[in-house]
């Protein structure tokens, strides 16, 4: 297991404290620690456990997943060591999804049993609350509960991972040539036109994307010591998304257009640049998990990342479009 991908000893003990030193699985709920035979030191039968795994080839493992989220607590259960063992040996049986209902039931019945009407009100509020977001993952639902340090952005992580996976994998798919669409043929008349739709569409994406990621991003977070606004954070993070899946169809658009001959060299530039969008896109979440894999200082924080078009690219789009000119006028 990789260092930063360990539980680190402050989130084992609040683990164990939040567990009340109990094992999670509501089959077993054993005690995890009691006297050791010297008076003066105990016992400790209880475990951290990864709900998503550590490293590759371990139980539930994902790949997509930042260390810094695989070494949070969000992603950790309190179990005695036989259940621990129990559910990594068995992937299939105790997935991620069941961990995590073992979590929230756990802590929920500790809650009730130390702040009695309090907490069952407080859980009947947050159940309501996550309701109103809309479906998130776990890890994402767990993050909006417990609101621990920086989770503005731990939430942005999560949610950008979760809502952009699709329009990656279709990207993926796109670009091994495992999809099509119905071609249409671009007449040569039109190809001008055609071509000034695209750049101008494929302009909109960029300035969206920067708009997101520089502007709106830092709005939902809030200002230096004001809470973020999670609702904000979750539409804006959709928003995104939105934005990647339209850059997505401008790639389909490109790919699935039959353009005559003379403007094939204009079509060539603009193949992959949707795509390519895309990627960088799907870097914001590394991103966070880069600047949140040590303990970072207090303050707000910017992703000043720019999602913009390749470097020369324009250029060599006009220079294609002007010999594209020449041969059309000259015929």
């Amino acid at each position: 297991m990789a260092s930063e991908d360990r539980f680190k000893s402050g989130i084992v003990a609040t683990l164990a404290k939040r567990a009340a030193n109990r094992c999670s699985n509501p089959d077993c709920l054993a005690i995890t620690s009691g006297p050791a035979e010297d008076r003066s030191s105990s016992v400790n039968v209880g475990e951290a456990a990864h709900i998503y795994g550590a490293n590759p080839g371990s139980a539930r493992y994902d790949a997509a997943m930042q260390s810094v989220a695989r070494a949070s607590i969000e992603n950790a259960i309190w179990l005695c060591g036989n259940c621990h063992k129990l559910v990594d040996d068995d992937p299939e049986k105790y997935p991620a999804g069941l961990l995590f209902e073992w979590l929230r039931g756990h802590e929920q019945e500790v809650a009730l049993q130390v702040g009695k009407a309090g907490a069952e009100l407080r859980r009947r509020y947050e159940d309501r609350h996550v309701q109103e977001l809309g479906k998130l993952s776990y890890l994402a639902e767990r993050i909006v509960r417990e609101k621990g340090d920086h989770w503005e952005y731990h939430l942005t992580a999560e949610v950008l991972r979760a809502e952009m996976a699709p329009v990656l994998q279709r990207w993926d798919t796109l670009k091994r040539g495992l999809y099509m669409k119905p071609n249409y043929r671009v007449a040569k008349a039109e190809s001008g036109e055609w071509m000034g739709l695209r750049l101008a569409e494929i302009q909109q994406v960029t300035r969206a994307f920067s708009e997101l990621t520089n502007v709106e991003f830092a709005r939902a977070w809030g200002a230096p010591g004001v809470a973020g606004d999670e609702a904000l954070i979750i539409s804006t993070c959709r928003l995104f998304a939105g934005v990647g899946a339209s850059a997505l169809e401008w790639e389909e658009a490109v790919r699935f257009a039959k353009v005559d001959d003379t403007f094939e060299e204009v079509w060539e530039l603009l193949v992959g640049v949707g795509g390519g969008i895309i990627e960088e896109a799907a870097k914001v979440p590394d991103y966070l998990g880069t600047l949140f894999a040590d303990t970072p200082a207090p303050g707000q924080y910017a992703l000043n990342l720019t999602l913009d078009l390749p470097a020369g690219w324009s250029d060599a789009v006009s220079e294609a479009i002007s010999r594209f000119a020449q041969t059309f006028h000259g015929e």
